[in-house]
């Protein structure tokens, strides 16, 4: 495999492993992502399928977009349940 070929390879096999973690709402908006680049998505009652590799690059970069858009949710979200936690933890009379 030449040098792109393999890090395309890996890049996309990095992605896949991302949109594993997704939430179901996630995935409904990965599912918007794809359909709006036109990519060919076969569903069932088991979910939706679709060729990372066939992916044009717009969908790709769609896709990193999105990635680090939720990425960014979860560790803020976290931040602010840590928060909350801590200051439920200094002043026991407040709660949500």
């Amino acid at each position: 495999m030449s040098g792109s070929i393999r890090d395309d390879y890996e890049a996309r096999k990095r992605i896949f492993e991302e949109i594993k973690k997704f939430t179901r709402t996630e995935q409904e908006e990965l599912y918007r992502i794809l359909k709006r680049n036109e990519e060919e998505v076969s569903e069932n009652k088991n979910g939706m399928f679709f060729d990372i590799m066939n992916l044009k690059l717009t969908t790709i970069n769609d896709i990193k977009e999105y990635i680090q858009f939720t990425t960014t949710n979860r560790e803020e979200l976290a931040e602010r349940e840590q928060t909350l936690i801590q200051l439920q933890t200094e002043n026991p009379g407040i709660t949500q």
